[in-house]
């Protein structure tokens, strides 16, 4: 029997050629998608690393991811209520005396439509400082007052007794300002306005500004008419931009419809009154 390799069939047998052909045609048709498969693998593989798969997590770091995201939102939405209350005193006077009737509404829901507009504030009672770019600190108030402040005389409401004498204390350079609030005696308050609209004693001759808190001075103008004596000017700023440890402001405190009803008492008993925020 012949050897197969000694025939001599007339066929040329070129393996190293028929082989390459082979692993040519293969690697057109399926090499790409294994690559395209192999790197959807290795993406996944990146993300699940990254993140964390839930389903994978412990209980206890399931409630710890859920809380940690639930102090974010919480952060975020303090944030944002902590903006809108320093942002109202450059609002409007349309948008600040809209504040006070919603105020108004909310505190006195008994009343009718009419007692009601009786109470309000109108846009026309405010003057706008919205042009007042600075930040509103402590530190800027005398300037602030330089620039909005022409009227002979001006109280000035704010939030806390601790408040009131930094204002005090930053105002009076130039011994300008008395100090109304609940560290004195109400009757030495009272006789205090009494003395410096009498303008006998010259010791007083010089005041200009009276910082107080809403409470105070609610209680000095039930018992004296010096604030609306004259047809002088009087301006009325509202230290609105300050918050308290507890994050409230003179406009969202629980005691600001108390300032709400004594701006419509100095509006209505004196003549010529603008209120302006800082």
């Amino acid at each position: 029997m012949s050897n197969p390799d000694d025939l001599d069939d007339g066929l040329l047998y070129d393996y190293s050629s028929g082989g390459e052909q082979e692993v040519e045609d293969v690697g057109t048709v399926t090499l790409p998608q294994d690559e395209v498969t192999n790197n959807d693998k290795k993406e996944k593989k990146r993300t699940a690393d990254e993140v964390k798969d839930e389903s994978s997590m412990s209980k206890r770091q399931k409630k710890l991811a859920k809380r940690s995201k639930f102090t974010e939102k919480k952060k975020e939405l303090r944030q944002y209520e902590i903006s809108k209350k320093q942002n109202l005193p450059k609002s409007t006077p349309e948008e600040i005396s809209e504040y006070f009737t919603t105020l108004i509404r909310s505190k006195n829901p008994d009343l009718s439509a009419l007692e009601l507009e009786e109470k309000y504030l109108k846009k026309t009672d405010f003057l706008s400082t919205a042009r007042y770019t600075n930040d509103r600190t402590l530190e800027n108030f005398p300037d602030f007052i330089k620039q909005f402040s022409k009227a002979p005389k001006t109280i000035i409401f704010s939030l806390t007794n601790l408040r009131v004498a930094d204002v005090f204390r930053t105002l009076n350079t130039e011994r300008q300002c008395v100090k109304l609030f609940a560290k004195n005696k109400l009757k030495d308050d009272q006789k205090t306005i009494d003395i410096v609209f009498d303008g006998k004693n010259k010791k007083f001759s010089n005041i200009r500004y009276f910082v107080c808190t809403a409470t105070r001075l609610s209680k000095i103008i039930e018992s004296s008419d010096a604030f609306f004596q004259g047809k002088d000017k009087l301006d009325i700023i509202l230290d609105a931009s300050f918050l308290d440890p507890k994050e409230n402001t003179l406009l969202t405190a629980d005691d600001a419809i108390v300032l709400a009803s004594t701006l419509r008492t100095l509006l209505d008993k004196k003549s010529s009154v603008k209120i302006l925020l800082y």
